[in-house]
């Protein structure tokens, strides 16, 4: 019977996915290839169904959306093979392996990789396939940890690990691991604590920003409508004035601030230590910006928990088609009434 085939391309970076003759067409120009050999020694082989390719993307697991298009096919009957290059493309995961193994079983498909040759109908081929999975997700921790490493020790020298400056700084030209401050933003950095010091709720300070035409630095490439049009949002403003940059700080792993510090590694833990640039806003008038705003977020916490709840029938059920978020539900304050 012939085979109806989808080939897999994989490249883990953006940087690989914009070389036009890189990784990507290597491993498509590899894979037509076989197929075109393999039907010159047995008549009608196979036939490539569709060409499944995932950019800057790593296998650590399965959140790419050709795999999981690829996966849906395989299910429809669309395809009943998966051709790949090597292992290490398809996944670097022994739990996500051995869960498309038992897909592909119970859909009647198979994959087969121009590296690895094992036939896994056998218990010795099963078991070296297992075995280069594993290596490969061996290969891909020690890398990130390596990395992860890295990035804690820059960080821990008050150095900067990439990503865009915030308001008030622009790049070192000599050392892209430094800030410098930006003297026109950082009288509207002062200006803006200055603002919330007096006004003390996010949204008059907001309102009050506007009145004066101070608008936030624009994100080119996001896509955060409010951003591109210069306006404020409350998550946009508290972004800076919770910023530990403006008071010559590093904050490291910030993502893990909560979290039991006694259960995470060295490399992990959470630490707020002395930047490499010089300070914005003193550390006194940070601070006092700081207690304002923990004590204005416990006293909206017990508003919200006194609250009335109000029950929205589709929380949970439907979600959004392109980004996968689900849809919840908002309610308005009208004059008479509360809209739904």
């Amino acid at each position: 019977m012939q085979h109806k085939i989808g080939l897999y391309i994989r490249v883990s970076t953006e940087e690989q996915a914009q070389v036009i003759e890189g990784s990507l067409e290597n491993q498509k120009h590899r894979l037509l290839g076989f197929i075109d050999i393999k039907n010159m020694q047995e008549p009608n082989w196979g036939k490539v169904v569709e060409i499944y390719a995932d950019e800057g993307l790593s296998a650590k697991n399965t959140k790419r959306p050709a795999f999981q298009r690829m996966l849906k096919d395989i299910k429809l009957g669309k395809i009943n093979l998966i051709l790949v290059s090597d292992l290490s493309r398809l996944s670097r995961n022994i739990l996500d392996f051995c869960i498309l193994l038992e897909d592909l079983k119970k859909a009647n498909a198979k994959f087969l990789s121009l590296k690895e040759l094992f036939d896994t109908s056998t218990p010795a081929g099963e078991m070296m396939v297992f075995n280069v999975i594993n290596l490969a997700q061996f290969e891909r921790k020690q890398t990130s940890e390596r990395v992860s490493q890295n990035f804690f020790d820059r960080a821990c020298r008050g150095l900067r690990n990439g990503g865009s400056p915030v308001l008030g700084f622009d790049k070192d030209p000599a050392d892209p691991s430094r800030l410098i401050i930006n003297a026109d933003e950082a009288q509207k950095v002062k200006r803006i604590f200055e603002i919330y010091r007096h006004e003390c709720t996010l949204q008059k300070t907001i309102n009050q920003l506007h009145a004066e035409n101070i608008a936030p630095r624009v994100r080119h490439g996001r896509k955060e409508r409010h951003n591109l049009a210069g306006r404020w949002t409350i998550n946009s403003l508290l972004s800076v004035l919770r910023n530990q940059a403006y008071a010559g700080l590093r904050e490291v792993n910030a993502k893990n601030k909560n979290k039991n510090q006694t259960h995470l590694k060295n490399f992990e833990k959470h630490k707020i230590v002395k930047a490499s640039w010089h300070t914005i806003i003193p550390r006194m008038e940070f601070d006092q910006v700081q207690e304002v705003l923990d004590q204005n977020y416990k006293q909206e916490r017990l508003r919200l928990s006194n609250a009335e709840t109000r029950t929205f029938f589709l929380t949970g059920i439907i979600y959004c088609e392109e980004c996968g978020r689900p849809m919840v539900g908002s309610a308005g304050h009208g004059r008479n009434k509360v809209h739904r």
